[in-house]
């Protein structure tokens, strides 16, 4: 059953209000000693962040936004009982600050920015999000945070009792789902991954679904990391040093100059590689087509330009290859779930 994915911690008897829920798992979270709260609420609270009410900004789960003395961004997450969260982040620092925590025995993956790779010891070669994957071991963890740094991540974590209890949901021992979990390099991915961490990020569902939302995706993202470990795992999918160069020169094309969007024969010209053979490539480093990593570019940017400008629908729209609003607005809330005036206020709110 989805209700036993999260381990110790569930709910016995008549269920009660959600947000009451959260509210006390926060006001104990810092006395609790075991539990996924203890893999993020020590670090939170060290980067300056402030415990907020999620329910008021749309949200489920535990949400802070960061002192705006100390930086500007947002933490939050989803606890699923004590062993299992889903989660997303993203915030600058003004100045260089750290966290020091007790980090538990953890399995964790995640959509990373570019910014992020140099604090995992990657040496950032796309110019795109990285899907990695992590075996974490119990150890004390200390990590410095350069400041003006914008770093933003999508993860999912599982403590060992959540990610036994998903590999029964998929039917595979432990071991090839830990071991699948921890080959996601960065040199490949599977397909579909990505948005799925995007949907994860972007979704609001009601109180009353949230867990049996997040939980499904949690299964869902772990059987597409065990397929594609299993298609792939017998032989080497990593990029050539060529193929790593073609696939960031045809981001870097896509990225710089959104308003007019480039097709896929234009990039197979410019980066002199066959269209299936760079299709290809971009399914295994970005887990997508090129032209759906373009299309989730543009949309990026679009909801950077809602929360940070003023500019209209139409101009935005522009801005990112659409001539008409109402192409725009039907593809923003296709892939972002909400209509770019919803995104604007929700954004807004968020940061006020």
């Amino acid at each position: 059953m989805l209700a036993s994915l999260g381990g110790a911690g569930r709910r016995r008897g008549p269920m009660r209000n959600p947000s009451e829920n959260f509210k006390n798992r926060a006001e104990t979270a810092r006395e609790a000693d075991t539990g996924i709260d203890t893999l993020f609420e020590p670090q939170i609270r060290q980067l300056g962040g402030v415990l907020i009410d999620a329910a008021a900004h749309g949200r489920q789960g535990l949400l802070w936004l960061i002192d705006p003395a100390v930086g500007k961004g947002s933490f939050w997450y989803f606890p699923i009982g004590d062993r299992l969260a889903v989660g997303a982040f993203d915030f600058a620092l003004r100045e260089e600050g750290g966290f020091f925590c007790d980090a538990a025995d953890c399995f964790y993956f995640g959509s990373y920015s570019h910014e992020m790779l140099p604090y995992l010891g990657i040496e950032p070669t796309l110019p795109g999000r990285t899907v990695l994957g992590h075996a974490w071991k119990h150890a004390p963890y200390h990590q410095r945070v350069q400041g003006g740094a914008r770093l933003s991540e999508t993860f999912v974590a599982l403590l060992p009792e959540a990610l036994r209890d998903v590999s029964l949901r998929l039917h595979c021992d432990p071991v090839v789902l830990s071991s699948a979990i921890a080959a996601l390099d960065g040199t490949s991915c599977p397909a579909g991954l990505p948005s799925l961490l995007d949907d994860m990020r972007r979704a609001r569902p009601s109180a009353v679904v949230a867990e049996a939302f997040y939980e499904s995706k949690v299964v869902e993202a772990c059987a597409l990391i065990v397929d594609w470990r299993l298609a792939y795992g017998r032989a080497p999918v990593a990029l050539s040093a060529d193929d790593v160069a073609a696939v960031a020169a045809a981001q870097r094309l896509i990225q710089q100059d959104l308003a007019h969007p480039v097709t896929t024969e234009e990039l197979c010209r410019a980066v002199c590689v066959g269209t299936s053979k760079l299709i290809e490539l971009f399914r295994l480093s970005c887990g997508m087509t090129p032209q759906e990593y373009a299309r989730d570019v543009r949309m990026h940017h679009a909801c950077e330009l809602l929360e940070t400008t003023d500019l209209s629908l139409a101009a935005i729209a522009a801005c990112v290859g659409y001539s008409r609003q109402g192409s725009f607005s039907e593809a923003f809330r296709a892939r972002c779930g909400l209509s770019p005036r919803e995104w604007r206020a929700n954004a807004r709110a968020l940061h006020r």
